[in-house]
């Protein structure tokens, strides 16, 4: 009776941990990482359903790294805000740009990796990126997104935005004519598009290196209220950089090193 009175106390202490919101041990304290699996060669679907790119090779390098565990979700981009202030999930990736109005939102570790900004367009095209080539045009980009944000507020009402909830939709419709250009990611549109496609699509113009929109590179993602996991998620981030591991994961995907800062 001894013995089973004190396994009965020890399991009501350790239920009163639980309920009281104790961790048991930070071993087991699993956080969940949401991604859009729409932006390829960053994150994508195989055909064996399975999420790949460099994200998926950045965050399960990452969260190795601090020793914690990850659950990475395939969350859409649209209801990936609303779904890390929901709790639902911990950590935003993908490929996310730092910028000064979402790091008063958010803490963002980084940057882990840094990129310009470039105008996909038919090979037969005349667009050459400027703003004068834009006029009367539409361009298609990702809603909400960083392209968006340079295309409101850098180009001008005479050329029509038009918004998508991917790249890969925007360039489906540059394929049929109802978009002029779509605006992405160079290290998107490179192995993405131009690479694949090189007698269907180029750049236009010069890249974009912006730093009111570029300039702060790629972050995570995390609710203000999480410093401490920010705080580890950015010595990770600092490691990585140090060890060679992201330039590594860069040259895989991108085929090239990418400059992190």
């Amino acid at each position: 009776m001894t013995i089973w009175r004190k396994r009965l106390q020890a399991a009501a202490i350790l239920l009163g941990c639980i309920i009281a919101g104790t961790p048991v041990s930070a071993q087991q304290q699993k956080y969940v990482v949401g991604m859009d699996a729409a932006y390829p060669p960053f994150v994508s679907v195989n055909s064996d359903g399975q999420m790949i790119g460099f994200e998926i090779d950045f965050m399960n390098a990452l969260c190795a790294e601090i020793k914690i565990q990850c659950e990475i979700q395939n969350v859409p981009y649209d209801g990936i805000f609303a779904a890390l202030e929901a709790g639902k999930i911990d950590v935003i990736a993908g490929g996310n740009n730092i910028t000064d109005e979402r790091k008063q939102k958010y803490l963002m570790p980084g940057p882990y990796l840094r990129g310009p900004l470039a105008f996909i367009v038919p090979v037969s095209s005349t667009i050459d990126g400027s703003k004068e080539s834009l006029k009367g045009k539409t361009v298609g980009t990702v809603g909400g997104s960083v392209q968006e944000k340079y295309m409101r507020e850098q180009i001008g009402r005479e050329t029509t935005v038009k918004l998508y909830d991917s790249m890969d939709a925007a360039v489906l419709d540059l394929d049929a004519g109802r978009v002029d250009a779509v605006l992405s990611e160079e290290l998107q549109a490179l192995p993405g598009y131009i690479q694949a496609k090189p007698d269907t699509y180029k750049l236009a113009g010069k890249s974009i290196y912006d730093p009111a929109y570029m300039g702060q590179g790629k972050g995570l993602m995390v609710r203000k209220t999480d410093a401490s996991l920010a705080e580890n998620l950015q010595k990770g981030i600092d490691a990585m950089i140090a060890n060679g591991k992201l330039a590594e994961f860069s040259k895989k995907w991108f085929g090239k090193a990418v400059p992190a800062r």
